[in-house]
């Protein structure tokens, strides 16, 4: 069940943040240079935007650490909401390039989502504060803590 959350999460982002699709012409965006799509100055950024951001990262801080126990680290939370966010950016930049799609690639982004992400995991261990229980919940979810079959 957690892995279907999980898969529903990651389609959920990705269709957010990749999806729709626009392709323009090159004239569409006649005498503005591609390098005005990105963005990288931290904490220039709406806070609506960021906020987003933040709320739309939070589940990987909380299912991660369920389905992979080994991932319950700030510091693995981290990298992994980095490289995922870095790859939804570097998916907007290589479209916009060849597409003309025009997503905005933005520091603040990868800023905003790694925040989410280590928000998740300190809720989850707010709520679960025990590692040993998150341990536990993730075995639950795979089926290994059912009592045995009697024999027949």
């Amino acid at each position: 069940m957690r892995r279907f959350l999980l898969l529903a999460y990651a389609i959920g982002v990705i269709a957010v943040t990749i999806f729709p699709i626009r392709p323009h012409p090159s004239a569409y965006w006649a005498g503005q240079p591609w390098w005005t799509m990105i963005h990288y100055i931290p904490f220039v950024v709406d806070a609506p935007s960021f906020v987003l951001n933040v709320i739309m990262f939070v589940p990987v801080g909380v299912l991660l650490p369920l389905q992979w126990p080994r991932t319950d680290a700030y510091r693995k939370i981290f990298g992994h909401a980095l490289v995922a966010s870095g790859c939804i950016e570097l998916t907007q930049l290589i479209l916009g390039l060849t597409l003309g799609s025009r997503r905005t690639v933005d520091i603040n982004d990868l800023i905003a989502n790694t925040a989410g992400a280590l928000a998740g995991l300190a809720a989850l261990r707010l709520a679960v504060p025990h590692k040993a229980h998150r341990a536990a919940l993730s075995r639950a979810s795979a089926g290994s803590l059912r009592s045995p079959r009697p024999p027949e």
